[in-house]
């Protein structure tokens, strides 16, 4: 009987050995979750997608008009948590606080704006996004977390 005790204990204790020793989470072997941790360390605060106020500037402001139309306002202000805005009349689309955020997240991460590029390129981007050919009105105003800006407005 104390040897059948001994058993069962060095299997009990084999079991909670093991079961420490385990990783129950998801993404605990993917080799990128390391490597994020790293990129986020060398990174100063401020004008990347990873850090500081996340997409690289502080404040974005665009419309865009189809045939004479508003088609497309789009807000974006680091200071106003609660105060973002997504209407694209085209996809018959008026969102407001998160839904907006949410549109805007995956709009900024798309077109990667950055402060050094040309405005023929920011409008491009932009523009295919939306799938746009054409436009009567183009404002588009961006300021940097560097303090750097910028200001298009083109109409046709």
């Amino acid at each position: 009987m104390r040897d059948n005790m001994k058993v069962v204990m060095l299997l009990l204790m084999a079991v909670l050995v093991l079961g420490a020793c385990g990783n129950a989470s998801k993404n605990a072997d993917d080799p990128a979750r390391e490597d994020a941790t790293i990129i986020y360390e060398d990174e100063k605060e401020g004008g990347t997608m990873n850090t500081g106020d996340g997409y690289g500037f502080n404040e974005f402001d665009l419309e865009i008009e189809v045939d004479g139309k508003d088609a497309v306002d789009a807000e974006y202000d680091v200071n106003e948590a609660s105060d973002a805005k997504y209407v694209n009349r085209l996809a018959n689309l008026n969102l407001k606080d998160q839904e907006a955020f949410d549109k805007l997240d995956e709009f900024f991460t798309k077109i990667m704006l950055t402060h050094d590029m040309s405005n023929e390129d920011v409008t491009n981007r932009i523009m295919e996004w939306f799938g746009l050919d054409s436009y009567t009105k183009f404002d588009l105003e961006v300021n940097f977390d560097d303090g750097t800006k910028l200001d298009i407005e083109d109409r046709k």
